[in-house]
């Protein structure tokens, strides 16, 4: 049960977060650090990821895939957002409390992810054993 609601909230979180990256354009655009090229393209691009994301999740088949996914992404932002915070903002008008709360911020969004991804690969691993055993 738990599983199941913890799921269905991550679902909802990543395509919340897609669909607002491009309700709240400005906002997404003013945390792209300076030094990165093509900010609004890393806006549409990463709200369209966070939307195929959620579709992914939703779709067992997919779901394991999409936890990859969501690790990957997190990966390549979490330094990005070191890097910010020890730059003093980077160009980013946010402050500073902000800027280093995205860290155990994504970190947990990590963690969730990977929760998720265990689950589904315990999962799995008991439904192939079912399988070749009758």
């Amino acid at each position: 049960m738990l599983r199941k609601v913890s799921l269905s909230v991550l679902v909802f979180t990543y395509l919340f977060a897609g669909i607002a990256h491009f309700t709240r354009f400005e906002y997404y655009r003013k945390i792209i650090p300076t030094f990165l090229p093509y900010p609004d393209l890393l806006v549409h691009v990463s709200g369209s990821l966070f939307i195929a994301l959620a579709v992914l999740l939703a779709i067992s088949l997919t779901r394991k895939g999409a936890c990859y996914g969501i690790l990957l992404i997190w990966s390549v932002a979490l330094p990005v957002n070191v890097y910010v915070l020890l730059q003093g903002g980077a160009g980013i008008p946010l402050p500073y409390w902000q800027l280093a709360a995205m860290i155990p911020f994504h970190l947990a969004l990590m963690v969730w992810a990977w929760w998720h991804l265990r689950q589904e690969v315990a999962v799995g691993g008991r439904q192939s054993t079912v399988g070749r055993n009758g």
